[in-house]
């Protein structure tokens, strides 16, 4: 097997590993394992767990980089800032609910200093991408108040789920923050926008969507 291939390989098993079993136990040697390989064949490619969750941090946040791509060309230039929010969310907390779990817990876990992702997770879910800039700019008055309002919401309610050991109407609740939230903001009048640069919006590796 070629050296790329094997170690996409790598990475999709860590990342199923992930979203079916959560992030407790996983080992370079749990990996090995499922991929039917030795663990110094593994280490070969990602010498340490960290090097390994890292690849799975940025193949997430790659994901998600898709995910709004698709979004934008999906909408069109009737794409509003509530409108991605939106669509994340069920993307994520909706149609991916017990994998996206799995992946915040990975998150919540990485805080304490010793952990093997400490310091690779970005400091908020959500990240300035300049889609996201264009939309506050052109939909609010303050797009910087709109921007952090949003982050701080994300951040908080993912946090939230995180800690519900019963399943709860994540949609709902959303949409009763999201509504509370963006309620209190002054909005713009309408007004077209240009249609976005889905390529330099979403594809380089500094704009980082929310990789949950």
């Amino acid at each position: 097997m070629a050296p790329d291939v094997r170690r996409a390989e790598i990475i999709d098993t860590t990342m199923r590993l992930i979203a079916e079993d959560g992030p407790h136990g996983l080992s370079l040697r749990s990996v090995a394992r499922r991929c039917e390989m030795s663990a110094p064949g593994l280490m070969h490619h990602f010498p340490t767990l960290r090097d390994l969750l890292r690849a799975v941090v940025e193949e997430r946040a790659r994901i998600g980089r898709e995910a709004i791509a698709e979004i934008v060309r999906e909408a069109g230039d009737g794409l509003t800032l509530q409108m991605l929010a939106d669509a994340l969310i069920r993307f994520y907390y909706t149609d991916k609910a017990a994998e996206t779990r799995n992946f915040d817990a990975l998150e919540a876990e990485s805080l304490a200093p010793g952990h093997p992702a400490h310091g690779i997770y970005p400091r908020s879910a959500i990240q300035p991408l300049p889609i996201t800039r264009r939309l506050a700019e052109r939909d609010f008055e303050d797009p910087d108040a709109a921007l952090t309002m949003l982050s701080l919401l994300a951040d908080a309610l993912r946090s939230r789920w995180l800690r519900d050991l019963e399943p709860v109407d994540r949609w709902n609740e959303w949409v009763a923050s999201r509504d509370h939230v963006f309620g209190t903001l002054e909005r713009r009048h309408k007004h077209e926008l240009p249609a976005p640069d889905t390529t330099s919006d979403t594809s380089h590796p500094d704009n980082l969507s929310p990789d949950r």
